[in-house]
């Protein structure tokens, strides 16, 4: 009589741990497709930009998540000045924050009178000058 009920409680037992290892399996599943929702929604907040030079560009805003600056027309913020190379820079959202890369333009790109040669941080109310050309940012 006492082996049928410890079979009993044996298998009663596989069935308990095997219901725990799928409910947290389940568990971990629902977590992680939850947090692939959350970051394939999470947009940047949106930039805008306003050339110093009124008669360059207007006033743009960007809602998109990579900004390339530049005299070329396939730029997103097109500057039509001489000292500004075709891809002259590339502002780029990424890890919560927006940052500002110089695409090897010949006359520099400067943050707030400082040449940029690595990618770098920018905040509201920063300025960025593209060869002669000044363009202020605001990041709502």
């Amino acid at each position: 009589m006492s082996a049928i009920i410890f079979l009993v409680l044996r298998i009663l037992l596989a069935f308990i741990l095997y219901g725990f290892l799928g409910f947290a399996l389940y568990t971990i599943w629902r977590d992680m497709k939850r947090q692939d929702q959350l970051l394939f929604t999470r947009q940047p907040p949106p930039l805008t930009l306003t050339s110093q030079s009124y008669d360059l560009a207007p006033t743009q805003r960007f809602s998109n998540s990579e900004i390339f600056l530049g005299r070329d027309s396939g730029c997103d913020f097109t500057l039509e000045d001489q000292t500004v190379s075709s891809r002259h820079a590339r502002l780029s959202y990424h890890q919560n924050q927006w940052w500002l890369e110089d695409l090897a333009s010949t006359n520099g790109t400067y943050l707030n009178d400082e040449a940029v040669t690595a990618p770098v941080v920018i905040t509201q109310g920063d300025e960025i000058r593209l060869g002669q050309v000044g363009v202020k940012i605001a990041i709502e």
